[in-house]
């Protein structure tokens, strides 16, 4: 098994986890990680690992950063797992975010909840530390025993996430956890808050360092996407886009008897509504990309980028 060289030997914590999506905020830490000995030692000072579970939907220029991070790492004796779904972490219709849309007939939309980031990213991440932990520290795994055994012999798990400041509101406390095993194995941590570092700040650092700042990362089909987002799409993975266009019409055909439905409202009338609904609720993506095209339609490829450079986390999503 590698070993972090940059690791010196102190007690706490054991093990600290960096929970990688290769935006620019995590890639930010793992620079720190990398540049920084103050963070080091005040972060991770003991064994470290870089972890990333595959959605399946990642944007190129995302897996090939996922690429030059994993040879980064390489380089300086970091562990860096990326999690596909050859490796059996993702179960039953979650191999891919394409895998489920196609198999259930789904869609991920604005107007349901969100549960992709749980069942393709952090389920994933945790089904892989529980055999983690037995194969490097020696303890008996199975239903999340190890992660408890482990943390009860070396202290919690540290969980750095990615979330930056002015992003507070994603942040969450392990210990209000729904599941017992996480509240008793898992610490969060999130320092580009405690050192005041919002995007920019994140970008600013990846230049410092020498670095070249990689695309903000989410999933090709993030429902959580603005009108600009849409246009660049459209402008630069017109095919992708088209599988999206193509998934929403698949559903909406399957739940076709949904178009129009009676429904109650408060005051005991019926009325007819439509609950088919697609990425955008009740506007479907050919309606939003057309309404994108035309707003956007001054808006030069630089410009069109340069917002998308600054934008696209799922602002949604609580970690």
């Amino acid at each position: 098994m590698m070993k972090d060289l940059f690791a010196p030997q102190n007690n706490e914590p054991k093990l600290t986890v960096l929970s990688m999506g290769a935006g620019q905020d995590s890639t930010a830490l793992l620079y720190k990680y990398i540049n920084d000995p103050d963070f080091r030692t005040k972060y991770a000072p003991n064994d470290f690992l870089v972890v990333m579970s595959d959605t399946g939907n990642e944007h190129s220029e995302t897996y090939e950063h996922v690429r030059y991070l994993q040879s980064k790492c390489k380089k300086y004796g970091i562990e860096f797992v990326f999690i596909t779904n050859d490796m059996g972490y993702h179960t039953g219709d979650w191999k891919s975010l394409q895998h489920f849309y196609m198999v259930k007939n789904a869609i991920g939309s604005k107007a349901y909840p969100k549960i992709c980031s749980q069942r393709l990213k952090i389920d994933p991440i945790y089904r892989f530390l529980e055999d983690y932990v037995g194969k490097r520290y020696g303890v008996k795994t199975g239903r999340k025993s190890g992660l408890k055994q482990f943390a009860k012999e070396s202290g919690k798990i540290r969980m750095i996430i990615g979330i930056a400041k002015n992003e507070e509101k994603r942040m969450t406390n392990a210990e209000d956890n729904k599941a017992t095993w996480y509240r008793e194995s898992v610490t969060h941590s999130y320092p580009l808050v405690e050192l005041g570092m919002d995007r920019a700040a994140c970008q600013t650092y990846i230049k410092s360092v020498g670095e070249i700042v990689p695309l903000p990362s989410n999933c090709i089909f993030c429902p959580f996407g603005s009108l600009e987002e849409v246009e660049w799409l459209r402008r630069n993975y017109g095919e992708a886009l088209n599988e999206w266009v193509a998934l929403e019409k698949a559903k909406l055909n399957k739940w076709s008897h949904l178009n129009a439905i009676e429904v109650k409202t408060k005051s005991g009338k019926t009325k007819i509504e439509n609950r088919n609904l697609g990425v955008w609720g009740k506007r479907y993506l050919p309606e939003v990309i057309e309404a994108a095209k035309e707003k956007f339609a001054d808006w030069s490829d630089a410009k069109v980028h340069e917002y998308r450079m600054s934008h696209g986390h799922c602002v949604n999503t609580s970690f």
